[in-house]
C-alpha cells in the first residue's frame, strides 16, 4: 500500500533523524518483528489481531519511529480492516472497509491518540482523511482489547499497568 500525499509530512514531523534514535529503533523493531511476525505478512505489516469488531489489524513496522522528546512515545501507522463497512462522512454517502491511522502511543501511560485518520474502499483508494490533530485525545488501552494488543506490540518493554503484579 503506498504513502498517500500528506502521509510522509506526519512521519517527518514525528521522527528525529538522531543516529542514536536510530539505533535505538532498529534494536527496537527487531524485537517486535520476533514478538508478533506473521509469516503470512507482507514486508511491511505486521498482523496483529483479528476480533469481532476488526477483520484485521496490522501495524506499518516501516512507519514505526521514536517521537523526538518524548522518550516513552512511539509513532506508527495502523491499518484496520472492518468486518462490514463503516460510516467515514464527510463526504456524504462515504463507507469504508479500513481505515490508516497514524497513531501516537504513550507506551508509559498505555494509552493511545488517533493523530490522523485515513479511510479507504475495498480497493484501498483513499476516500476520506482527516486533518492532522496533535492534541487528539489519547484513549488508555485495557489489555485483551484490540488496542491493547497494538500497544503491547509496540512498546514490548513496558509492564502492563492493569495486570496484577
Amino acid at each position: 500500500m503506498r504513502n498517500a500525499a500528506g502521509m510522509q509530512g506526519v512521519t517527518k514531523q514525528i521522527a528525529s533523524g538522531g543516529k542514536s534514535n536510530r539505533a535505538g529503533a532498529a534494536a527496537w523493531l527487531a524485537v517486535l518483528c520476533a514478538l508478533v511476525a506473521d509469516p503470512v505478512a507482507s514486508e511491511r505489516w505486521v498482523d496483529i489481531v483479528g476480533s469481532s469488531r476488526f477483520a484485521g489489524i496490522a501495524i506499518d513496522i516501516d512507519s514505526v519511529s521514536f517521537v523526538a522528546g518524548y522518550p516513552d512515545r512511539v509513532g506508527a501507522w495502523i491499518l484496520y480492516t472492518y468486518s462490514t463497512s463503516i460510516d467515514c462522512s464527510p463526504p456524504r454517502n462515504c463507507y469504508a472497509a479500513s481505515q490508516r491511522v497514524y497513531s501516537l502511543v504513550n507506551c508509559a501511560a498505555q494509552a493511545i491518540a488517533p493523530v490522523q485518520k485515513i479511510s479507504m474502499d475495498r480497493n484501498g483508494d483513499a476516500i476520506a482523511q482527516s486533518d492532522v490533530n496533535f492534541n487528539a485525545p489519547q484513549y488508555v488501552v485495557r489489555p485483551g482489547t484490540d488496542l491493547g494488543d497494538v500497544w503491547r506490540s509496540l512498546c514490548p518493554t513496558y509492564p502492563d499497568r492493569f495486570e496484577p503484579p
